[in-house]
């Protein structure tokens, strides 16, 4: 397959399907959107995993990948594989983080990125069912509402009153800056039970437009470049080795891929291209490091049969509070830096090691998610093969602020779990009781065993005006040093939001794509 086009996208999620949604909306540019999973185009053809918004879907449409959490530990790392990426398999949770998190991104060399400038494409992408004022937007192609408390399950219903009893203020609407407390989750979905994507808000409706052409199950090997400028995509796919031309590329394929895409391609650190056989053509250190992600753990017990359905949603309501701890190697409380989740139930089938550790096929509890991690990761490539994984490394818990907070959270969950009526929904705790929960040295164990991710990758081409400061792309999401090159998604962070990622990168999406439209 050779053709010219204006654009082409390179990954069809939470990014990647908005860009190329809306720089087809010119009939004047021809885009292409390349998607390495399936593409469920034909009215009815979503599968079930991908529909269920009660639960995450972890293993159906999935890269397989597997990161290193600390010392050595793997864990299972999800990442979507079809249209619509990891807004389609996620666990609809629509939040947007607090203001300071995008004024951050301006105050680091990015001032078109603060607070005030990136509110109304947040408003653009919504149609909030529940709110209509200067904070929400209405007519967007993501719905958002909140669970109403007669949807609430009685376990969920319990985590509520056990935060207002310990002191927290109730919330109407999480995404209101400023709001902290207990409430429910905005959450992408229309109808209680079912997710909705990118892929159903954006591509959907721009299926007809004779402009834009999606072609699926393309796995994207490398950018092409041509006098030190991008011109186009190798692809790999059943059909074999394909290259496409374009006058821009924007690669959207999340923080695992992009980064690991432009590696294949040469741009990156010298030295882990030179490992791998591959060419430099651009140096940029920044490439595939500065990866960030969400620690989480909690406590928690296994389900009492009886205690909860199918159908009930496994998240509904969120805490949103400030840690307490004191502050150690520069690092200290933040506000809303930590969320609380009563998770009413969790099927460990495909976490052996858990399963193992709880005794349970199914568990119940309270999670709590560190939302301002210090700690750092850094992504590589072991091979320049395309279909060969990346070698991920998290390093959660390199930073003792991150330990000292992640202990704190574990005791505030045990409370909130074992204080409350929450506890009468299950059965036995799991390895936490009373006498190990006051030891520091316990918990802290605990922690370490208990730890896994909250898949929230992001960082690894982070935006910045230096390269020589591990900047990738400038605030434009052009890529340093490579003119026609973009990349526009998660991996662009420079520092993570207090909340989990899929509006954000949705947002970026928009603003990515009027820049491109309008240049």
């Amino acid at each position: 397959m050779v053709n010219d086009y204006d654009y082409v996208v390179a990954g069809a999620g939470s990014a990647g399907a908005v860009i190329a949604s809306r720089l087809s909306e010119d009939p004047a540019l021809r885009v292409l959107l390349v998607e390495a999973g399936p593409d469920y185009a034909a009215p009815g053809t979503v599968p079930a995993d991908l529909l269920d918004g009660s639960r995450m879907s972890l293993s159906e449409h999935d890269w397989g990948y597997r990161a290193d959490i600390h010392g050595g530990r793997k864990i299972r790392f999800p990442r979507g594989r079809v249209t619509g990426g990891s807004s389609a398999v996620g666990a609809v949770v629509a939040l947007r983080g607090v203001p300071a998190d995008y004024d951050e991104w301006a105050a680091a060399g990015n001032p078109l990125w603060d607070y005030e400038q990136v509110l109304p494409y947040f408003r653009r992408l919504e149609d909030d069912l529940d709110f209509a004022d200067e904070w929400h937007g209405r007519g967007g192609p993501i719905p958002i509402r909140r669970w109403p408390s007669d949807e609430l399950s009685a376990s969920q219903l319990a985590f509520v009153d056990a935060c207002v009893a310990a002191g927290y203020p109730e919330v109407a609407d999480h995404n209101r800056p400023g709001a902290t407390g207990i409430g429910p989750i905005p959450s992408n979905r229309r109808v209680p039970g079912v997710r909705f994507s990118t892929a159903m808000g954006y591509l959907d409706p721009a299926r007809g437009r004779e402009n834009l052409t999606v072609v699926s199950g393309s796995l994207v090997d490398k950018v092409v470049l041509e006098n030190g400028r991008a011109a186009g995509l190798e692809l790999v796919s059943s059909g074999g080795t394909s290259t496409v031309r374009a006058r821009r590329v924007v690669l959207c394929a999340g923080a695992v891929n992009s980064p690991a895409i432009l590696l294949r391609s040469g741009i990156g650190p010298r030295r882990d291209l030179a490992a791998l056989g591959v060419p430099l053509a651009a140096e940029l250190d920044g490439v595939g490091a500065n990866l960030i992600d969400h620690p989480r753990t909690g406590a928690f017990m296994s389900a009492k049969p009886g205690s909860w359905q199918e159908t009930d949603a496994f998240l509904q309501t969120i805490l949103r509070t400030t840690s307490t701890s004191e502050a150690v190697d520069g690092a200290g409380p933040e506000f809303n830096d930590l969320q609380y989740y009563q998770l009413g139930h969790f099927d460990l089938t495909l976490f052996p090691e858990l399963r193992m550790l709880a005794s349970a096929q199914t568990i119940l509890g309270v999670m709590v998610v560190h939302q301002r991690p210090q700690s750092r990761g850094r992504l590589r490539l072991t091979s320049a093969d395309p279909a060969a994984h990346p070698e991920i490394e998290l390093n959660f818990l390199d930073h003792a602020w991150d330990r000292r907070v992640l202990t704190e959270g574990v005791r505030r969950s045990w409370q909130l779990l074992t204080e409350s009526k929450v506890a009468e929904f299950g059965d036995r705790s799991i390895v936490l009781d009373a006498e190990n929960i006051a030891d520091d040295e316990m918990v802290a164990l605990y922690v370490q065993m208990s730890l896994d991710s909250a898949y929230h990758p992001v960082g690894t081409a982070k935006m910045g005006p230096d390269p020589e400061h591990g900047a990738v792309v400038d605030q434009t999401c052009a890529v340093h040093g490579v003119p026609g090159l973009y990349v526009a998604d998660a991996s662009v962070l420079p520092s993570i939001v207090r909340c989990n990622t899929n509006p954000t990168t949705i947002m970026i999406g928009e603003r990515v794509a009027e820049w491109l439209r309008g240049s």
